[in-house]
Protein backbone atom coordinates (compact mmCIF):
# COMPACT_ATOMS: atom_id res chain seq x y z
CA UNK A 1 0.00 0.00 0.00
CA UNK A 2 1.60 3.23 -0.58
CA UNK A 3 1.82 5.86 1.65
CA UNK A 4 0.02 8.69 0.35
CA UNK A 5 -1.55 10.05 -3.16
CA UNK A 6 0.99 9.71 -6.02
CA UNK A 7 3.54 8.00 -3.66
CA UNK A 8 4.15 10.67 -1.12
CA UNK A 9 6.13 9.55 2.07
CA UNK A 10 4.38 10.82 4.97
CA UNK A 11 6.51 11.11 8.16
CA UNK A 12 4.91 11.00 11.97
CA UNK A 13 7.25 12.52 14.17
CA UNK A 14 7.06 12.36 17.79
CA UNK A 15 8.14 14.32 20.87
CA UNK A 16 9.43 12.79 23.79
CA UNK A 17 7.28 13.90 27.06
CA UNK A 18 6.92 10.81 29.77
CA UNK A 19 3.43 10.27 30.38
CA UNK A 20 2.42 13.25 28.31
CA UNK A 21 2.92 10.55 25.66
CA UNK A 22 -0.87 9.79 26.53
CA UNK A 23 -1.54 13.13 24.47
CA UNK A 24 0.28 11.60 21.36
CA UNK A 25 -1.86 8.76 21.81
CA UNK A 26 -5.18 10.75 21.82
CA UNK A 27 -4.20 12.81 19.10
CA UNK A 28 -3.22 9.99 16.81
CA UNK A 29 -6.37 8.18 17.66
CA UNK A 30 -7.97 10.64 15.50
CA UNK A 31 -5.32 11.95 13.14
CA UNK A 32 -3.94 8.73 11.74
CA UNK A 33 -7.43 6.83 10.52
CA UNK A 34 -8.17 10.47 8.93
CA UNK A 35 -4.90 10.37 6.98
CA UNK A 36 -5.50 7.07 6.05
CA UNK A 37 -9.36 7.51 4.89
CA UNK A 38 -7.40 10.73 2.71
CA UNK A 39 -4.79 7.99 1.02
CA UNK A 40 -2.02 9.54 3.47
CA UNK A 41 -1.56 7.25 6.35
CA UNK A 42 2.35 7.56 7.99
CA UNK A 43 5.20 5.17 7.16
CA UNK A 44 8.11 6.68 7.66
CA UNK A 45 8.01 7.13 11.28
CA UNK A 46 10.82 9.08 13.97
CA UNK A 47 10.41 9.50 17.39
CA UNK A 48 12.25 10.74 21.06
CA UNK A 49 11.92 9.15 24.26
CA UNK A 50 8.48 8.34 25.00
CA UNK A 51 7.48 9.75 21.33
CA UNK A 52 9.84 6.82 20.07
CA UNK A 53 7.68 4.63 21.72
CA UNK A 54 4.66 5.50 20.05
CA UNK A 55 6.08 5.67 16.88
CA UNK A 56 7.24 1.98 16.95
CA UNK A 57 3.72 0.64 18.24
CA UNK A 58 2.04 2.04 14.98
CA UNK A 59 5.35 0.97 12.74
CA UNK A 60 4.81 -2.84 13.71
CA UNK A 61 0.79 -2.61 13.85
CA UNK A 62 1.49 -1.23 10.56
CA UNK A 63 -0.72 -4.91 8.91
CA UNK A 64 -3.83 -3.54 11.40
CA UNK A 65 -6.07 -0.55 10.01
CA UNK A 66 -5.37 2.61 10.82
CA UNK A 67 -8.27 2.76 13.45
CA UNK A 68 -6.82 -1.19 14.96
CA UNK A 69 -3.75 0.36 15.17
CA UNK A 70 -4.67 3.67 17.07
CA UNK A 71 -7.10 1.74 19.30
CA UNK A 72 -4.26 -1.14 20.17
CA UNK A 73 -1.81 2.22 21.28
CA UNK A 74 -4.88 3.62 23.32
CA UNK A 75 -4.94 0.21 25.22
CA UNK A 76 -1.89 0.49 26.12
CA UNK A 77 -1.93 3.35 27.82
CA UNK A 78 -5.50 3.11 29.18
CA UNK A 79 -3.87 0.10 31.09
CA UNK A 80 -0.45 2.28 32.43
CA UNK A 81 0.34 2.49 36.17
CA UNK A 82 3.02 4.33 37.87
CA UNK A 83 4.22 0.44 38.46
CA UNK A 84 4.65 -0.40 34.75
CA UNK A 85 7.26 2.00 34.35
CA UNK A 86 9.73 2.63 37.30
CA UNK A 87 9.74 0.86 40.34
CA UNK A 88 7.35 2.66 43.94
CA UNK A 89 9.86 6.03 44.70
CA UNK A 90 9.59 4.53 48.58
CA UNK A 91 11.42 1.21 47.31
CA UNK A 92 14.03 2.81 45.41
CA UNK A 93 15.22 6.10 47.04
CA UNK A 94 16.93 4.97 50.06
CA UNK A 95 19.35 2.64 47.78
CA UNK A 96 19.60 5.71 45.23
CA UNK A 97 20.38 7.71 48.66
CA UNK A 98 23.15 5.17 50.09
CA UNK A 99 24.89 5.37 46.65
CA UNK A 100 24.87 9.18 46.31
CA UNK A 101 26.60 9.20 50.32
CA UNK A 102 28.90 6.35 48.59
CA UNK A 103 30.00 7.76 45.65
CA UNK A 104 30.69 11.22 47.33
CA UNK A 105 32.40 9.16 49.28
CA UNK A 106 34.45 7.27 46.75
CA UNK A 107 33.87 4.16 48.62
CA UNK A 108 34.36 1.34 46.22
CA UNK A 109 31.43 -0.52 44.58
CA UNK A 110 29.01 2.62 45.10
CA UNK A 111 28.17 4.72 41.79
CA UNK A 112 24.83 7.04 41.51
CA UNK A 113 23.43 6.62 38.14
CA UNK A 114 19.26 7.82 38.87
CA UNK A 115 16.99 8.90 41.09
CA UNK A 116 14.75 6.45 39.96
CA UNK A 117 14.29 2.95 38.86
CA UNK A 118 12.68 2.25 35.75
CA UNK A 119 13.03 -1.41 35.21
CA UNK A 120 9.31 -2.66 34.67
CA UNK A 121 9.87 -0.25 31.71
CA UNK A 122 11.82 -3.15 30.29
CA UNK A 123 9.11 -5.86 30.35
CA UNK A 124 6.58 -3.11 29.40
CA UNK A 125 8.40 -2.32 26.07
CA UNK A 126 8.96 -5.81 25.05
CA UNK A 127 5.11 -6.59 25.85
CA UNK A 128 4.25 -3.80 23.86
CA UNK A 129 5.87 -3.25 20.62
CA UNK A 130 6.13 -6.47 18.58
CA UNK A 131 9.54 -5.56 16.88
CA UNK A 132 9.14 -8.81 14.97
CA UNK A 133 6.07 -7.34 13.05
CA UNK A 134 8.72 -3.94 12.83
CA UNK A 135 11.27 -5.80 10.89
CA UNK A 136 8.79 -7.71 8.70
CA UNK A 137 6.92 -3.99 7.44
CA UNK A 138 10.23 -2.95 6.74
CA UNK A 139 11.65 -5.71 4.80
CA UNK A 140 8.17 -5.65 3.06
CA UNK A 141 8.66 -1.65 2.37
CA UNK A 142 5.15 -0.97 3.95
CA UNK A 143 7.26 0.82 6.38
CA UNK A 144 9.42 2.75 4.70
CA UNK A 145 11.88 4.18 8.28
CA UNK A 146 11.99 4.10 11.43
CA UNK A 147 13.98 6.10 13.69
CA UNK A 148 15.21 6.53 17.19
CA UNK A 149 16.86 9.73 18.65
CA UNK A 150 19.14 9.18 21.66
CA UNK A 151 22.65 10.98 23.20
CA UNK A 152 25.59 9.37 23.36
CA UNK A 153 26.95 10.42 27.16
CA UNK A 154 30.77 10.43 26.11
CA UNK A 155 30.12 12.42 23.27
CA UNK A 156 27.00 14.73 23.59
CA UNK A 157 26.06 13.90 19.99
CA UNK A 158 22.45 13.34 19.19
CA UNK A 159 22.69 9.79 17.41
CA UNK A 160 19.50 8.38 15.37
CA UNK A 161 19.53 4.98 14.85
CA UNK A 162 17.50 4.07 11.48
CA UNK A 163 16.65 0.73 10.33
CA UNK A 164 15.02 0.90 6.53
CA UNK A 165 14.97 -1.43 3.66
CA UNK A 166 16.51 1.12 1.33
CA UNK A 167 19.61 2.52 2.25
CA UNK A 168 18.47 6.49 2.94
CA UNK A 169 20.39 9.40 1.40
CA UNK A 170 21.65 10.99 4.58
CA UNK A 171 23.00 14.17 4.73
CA UNK A 172 26.07 15.07 6.60
CA UNK A 173 24.66 16.86 10.02
CA UNK A 174 26.94 19.08 12.47
CA UNK A 175 24.97 17.68 14.90
CA UNK A 176 23.36 14.87 14.09
CA UNK A 177 25.20 11.02 13.81
CA UNK A 178 23.06 8.63 11.48
CA UNK A 179 23.57 4.80 12.33
CA UNK A 180 22.13 2.22 10.27
CA UNK A 181 20.57 -0.87 11.99
CA UNK A 182 18.19 -3.26 13.52
CA UNK A 183 16.09 -1.61 15.99
CA UNK A 184 15.90 -2.97 19.24
CA UNK A 185 13.92 -2.49 22.32
CA UNK A 186 17.38 -1.16 24.31
CA UNK A 187 17.42 1.52 21.37
CA UNK A 188 13.77 2.46 22.71
CA UNK A 189 14.75 2.73 26.13
CA UNK A 190 17.97 4.55 25.72
CA UNK A 191 15.85 7.28 23.79
CA UNK A 192 13.67 7.82 27.23
CA UNK A 193 16.25 7.22 29.59
CA UNK A 194 15.99 11.07 30.96
CA UNK A 195 19.15 12.12 32.72
CA UNK A 196 19.61 12.48 36.53
CA UNK A 197 16.02 10.60 36.95
CA UNK A 198 16.41 7.32 34.57
CA UNK A 199 19.53 5.67 34.89
CA UNK A 200 21.84 5.83 31.07
CA UNK A 201 21.45 2.63 29.16
CA UNK A 202 24.49 0.88 27.15
CA UNK A 203 24.19 0.24 23.46
CA UNK A 204 26.19 -2.59 22.44
CA UNK A 205 25.56 -2.70 18.48
CA UNK A 206 25.83 -1.63 15.79
CA UNK A 207 29.59 -1.65 17.06
CA UNK A 208 31.17 2.11 15.61
CA UNK A 209 28.03 3.16 18.22
CA UNK A 210 28.34 0.91 21.27
CA UNK A 211 27.94 2.90 24.37
CA UNK A 212 26.12 4.63 26.93
CA UNK A 213 23.23 6.82 26.00
CA UNK A 214 20.55 8.86 27.74
CA UNK A 215 17.29 10.82 26.69
CA UNK A 216 17.56 11.77 22.95
CA UNK A 217 15.62 14.72 24.23
CA UNK A 218 17.87 16.43 26.06
CA UNK A 219 19.50 17.47 22.38
CA UNK A 220 16.68 16.78 19.57
CA UNK A 221 13.16 16.44 21.34
CA UNK A 222 11.69 16.81 17.99
CA UNK A 223 13.13 15.25 15.09
CA UNK A 224 11.77 16.85 12.38
CA UNK A 225 15.13 17.30 10.51
CA UNK A 226 16.39 13.58 10.75
CA UNK A 227 12.41 13.13 9.01
CA UNK A 228 13.29 15.45 6.39
CA UNK A 229 16.70 13.98 5.87
CA UNK A 230 14.80 10.53 5.59
CA UNK A 231 13.02 11.97 2.89
CA UNK A 232 9.70 12.85 4.02
CA UNK A 233 7.38 14.64 1.56
CA UNK A 234 5.12 15.46 4.19
CA UNK A 235 5.57 15.90 8.04
CA UNK A 236 3.16 15.33 11.06
CA UNK A 237 4.27 16.61 14.12
CA UNK A 238 2.87 15.82 17.61
CA UNK A 239 4.23 17.97 20.19
CA UNK A 240 3.55 17.50 24.71
CA UNK A 241 2.92 21.20 24.81
CA UNK A 242 2.15 24.52 23.41
CA UNK A 243 4.98 26.49 21.47
CA UNK A 244 2.45 29.19 21.50
CA UNK A 245 4.59 32.21 23.08
CA UNK A 246 3.90 33.70 26.90
CA UNK A 247 1.52 36.89 27.13
CA UNK A 248 3.05 39.73 27.18
CA UNK A 249 1.38 41.50 30.61
CA UNK A 250 2.95 43.30 32.26
CA UNK A 251 4.19 41.89 35.52
CA UNK A 252 5.00 38.86 33.79
CA UNK A 253 8.20 38.04 35.68
CA UNK A 254 7.16 38.54 39.18
CA UNK A 255 6.30 36.10 41.20
CA UNK A 256 7.75 34.00 44.56
CA UNK A 257 11.34 33.32 44.89
CA UNK A 258 12.31 30.33 42.74
CA UNK A 259 13.21 27.08 43.80
CA UNK A 260 14.71 23.95 42.58
CA UNK A 261 11.76 23.12 40.82
CA UNK A 262 11.29 26.28 38.65
CA UNK A 263 14.95 25.66 37.92
CA UNK A 264 14.38 22.15 36.32
CA UNK A 265 11.15 23.12 34.39
CA UNK A 266 13.41 25.88 32.58
CA UNK A 267 16.15 23.39 31.44
CA UNK A 268 13.74 20.78 30.31
CA UNK A 269 11.40 23.40 28.45
CA UNK A 270 14.33 24.73 26.67
CA UNK A 271 15.14 21.05 25.66
CA UNK A 272 11.63 19.84 24.71
CA UNK A 273 9.16 22.62 23.65
CA UNK A 274 11.72 25.50 22.67
CA UNK A 275 13.88 24.47 20.14
CA UNK A 276 10.22 22.79 18.37
CA UNK A 277 8.53 26.67 18.17
CA UNK A 278 12.08 27.27 15.72
CA UNK A 279 11.72 24.31 14.28
CA UNK A 280 8.23 24.98 13.39
CA UNK A 281 8.97 28.94 12.62
CA UNK A 282 11.71 27.87 10.07
CA UNK A 283 9.78 25.16 8.40
CA UNK A 284 6.65 27.23 8.01
CA UNK A 285 9.23 30.01 6.78
CA UNK A 286 10.99 27.90 4.39
CA UNK A 287 7.91 27.08 2.82
CA UNK A 288 6.67 30.20 2.00
CA UNK A 289 10.33 31.22 0.88
CA UNK A 290 9.83 28.27 -1.48
CA UNK A 291 6.75 29.69 -3.49
CA UNK A 292 8.60 32.85 -4.33
CA UNK A 293 10.32 31.12 -7.65
CA UNK A 294 12.75 34.18 -7.68
CA UNK A 295 13.99 33.95 -4.29
CA UNK A 296 14.12 30.32 -4.47
CA UNK A 297 16.54 29.86 -7.12
CA UNK A 298 18.67 31.83 -5.48
CA UNK A 299 18.31 30.06 -2.57
CA UNK A 300 18.89 26.47 -4.41
CA UNK A 301 22.10 27.71 -6.54
CA UNK A 302 23.34 29.06 -2.78
CA UNK A 303 22.88 25.68 -1.36
CA UNK A 304 24.05 23.96 -4.09
CA UNK A 305 27.61 26.03 -4.58
CA UNK A 306 27.84 24.91 -1.01
CA UNK A 307 27.11 21.19 -1.96
CA UNK A 308 24.03 20.95 0.61
CA UNK A 309 20.73 19.59 -0.81
CA UNK A 310 18.07 21.68 -2.56
CA UNK A 311 15.38 23.01 -0.09
CA UNK A 312 12.09 21.36 -0.49
CA UNK A 313 8.11 22.72 0.19
CA UNK A 314 7.03 19.85 2.95
CA UNK A 315 3.50 20.61 4.11
CA UNK A 316 2.89 19.56 7.66
CA UNK A 317 0.56 18.81 10.43
CA UNK A 318 1.29 20.24 14.00
CA UNK A 319 -1.23 18.91 16.68
CA UNK A 320 -0.14 20.45 20.26
CA UNK A 321 -2.12 21.81 23.62
CA UNK A 322 -3.15 24.95 22.68
CA UNK A 323 -2.09 27.12 25.91
CA UNK A 324 1.90 26.28 28.14
CA UNK A 325 1.16 24.75 31.63
CA UNK A 326 -2.32 23.35 30.50
CA UNK A 327 -1.23 19.11 30.89
CA UNK A 328 0.57 20.49 34.23
CA UNK A 329 -2.27 22.12 35.41
CA UNK A 330 -4.47 19.01 34.83
CA UNK A 331 -1.40 16.90 36.00
CA UNK A 332 -2.35 18.94 39.80
CA UNK A 333 -5.79 18.87 39.39
CA UNK A 334 -5.80 14.78 39.63
CA UNK A 335 -3.16 14.59 41.95
CA UNK A 336 -5.07 16.49 44.75
CA UNK A 337 -7.99 14.89 43.88
CA UNK A 338 -6.63 11.45 44.48
CA UNK A 339 -3.98 12.08 47.26
CA UNK A 340 -7.17 13.10 49.27
CA UNK A 341 -8.22 8.96 49.83
CA UNK A 342 -6.36 7.78 52.87
CA UNK A 343 -4.92 4.40 51.61
CA UNK A 344 -1.15 3.44 50.57
CA UNK A 345 -1.16 4.83 47.04
CA UNK A 346 -2.03 7.96 47.86
CA UNK A 347 0.36 7.99 50.50
CA UNK A 348 2.79 7.02 48.00
CA UNK A 349 1.69 10.40 45.93
CA UNK A 350 2.20 12.37 48.41
CA UNK A 351 5.90 11.54 48.91
CA UNK A 352 6.30 11.76 45.17
CA UNK A 353 4.71 14.93 45.13
CA UNK A 354 7.29 16.07 47.78
CA UNK A 355 10.58 14.30 46.05
CA UNK A 356 9.29 16.75 43.09
CA UNK A 357 9.26 20.01 45.80
CA UNK A 358 5.61 20.88 46.04
CA UNK A 359 2.53 21.86 44.26
CA UNK A 360 2.97 25.18 42.44
CA UNK A 361 2.59 25.72 38.44
CA UNK A 362 6.32 24.78 38.04
CA UNK A 363 5.84 21.49 40.11
CA UNK A 364 2.97 20.69 38.24
CA UNK A 365 4.69 21.10 35.19
CA UNK A 366 7.41 18.43 36.71
CA UNK A 367 4.68 16.01 37.71
CA UNK A 368 2.93 15.98 34.47
CA UNK A 369 6.03 13.73 32.88
CA UNK A 370 6.23 11.10 35.12
CA UNK A 371 2.07 11.23 37.06
CA UNK A 372 1.32 7.55 35.52
CA UNK A 373 -2.16 7.79 36.97
CA UNK A 374 -5.12 6.42 35.04
CA UNK A 375 -7.42 9.68 35.75
CA UNK A 376 -4.68 11.87 34.53
CA UNK A 377 -3.83 9.75 31.61
CA UNK A 378 -7.17 9.42 29.89
CA UNK A 379 -7.79 13.20 30.48
CA UNK A 380 -4.62 14.07 28.40
CA UNK A 381 -5.99 11.04 25.74
CA UNK A 382 -9.13 13.16 25.47
CA UNK A 383 -7.19 16.35 25.08
CA UNK A 384 -5.30 14.90 22.76
CA UNK A 385 -8.32 13.79 20.80
CA UNK A 386 -9.63 17.26 21.31
CA UNK A 387 -6.97 18.96 19.99
CA UNK A 388 -6.53 16.36 16.45
CA UNK A 389 -10.43 17.29 16.12
CA UNK A 390 -9.57 21.04 16.15
CA UNK A 391 -6.60 21.29 13.64
CA UNK A 392 -9.27 18.84 11.41
CA UNK A 393 -11.55 21.23 11.45
CA UNK A 394 -9.63 24.58 10.87
CA UNK A 395 -8.97 24.51 7.31
CA UNK A 396 -11.45 26.15 5.07
CA UNK A 397 -10.79 23.78 2.48
CA UNK A 398 -11.13 20.73 3.71
CA UNK A 399 -6.97 20.63 3.77
CA UNK A 400 -5.44 19.88 6.96
CA UNK A 401 -1.80 20.99 5.85
CA UNK A 402 -0.20 23.48 6.68
CA UNK A 403 2.60 25.49 4.46
CA UNK A 404 3.48 28.59 5.73
CA UNK A 405 4.31 29.69 9.30
CA UNK A 406 1.35 29.28 12.18
CA UNK A 407 -0.52 32.45 12.58
CA UNK A 408 0.17 32.31 15.93
CA UNK A 409 3.44 32.02 15.85
CA UNK A 410 3.84 34.89 13.86
CA UNK A 411 0.98 37.43 15.08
Amino acid sequence: MMSAVDGERIALVLAGGGARGAYEAGALSVLVPELDRRGQRPSLFVGTSVGAMNAAYLAAAHEHSAEEAAAGLLENWRHVGSGHIMRPLHQHLLLAAMRYVGETLSLPGFQFSSLLDPAPLEQRVQEWIDLSSLHHHITQRSVDAMAVVATAVRSGRTVVFVESAVQPVLHRSHILDYVPTTIDHVHLRASAALPVLFPPVRIEFPAEAHGWYVDGGTRLNTPIKPALDLGADRIVVVGTDAIIPSSDEPGRHEGSPPDLADGALHVLEGALVDPLAEDIITLGNINLFYSDPEGAAAAQQYRRARGKPPYRRVPYIFIAPDRRGAIGEHALEVFHSSSRKLNLRSVRQRLFSQFLGGDSPAHGQLLSYLFFDAQYLDELIAMGQHDAQHWLTRPTNNDPWQIGPLPELTG
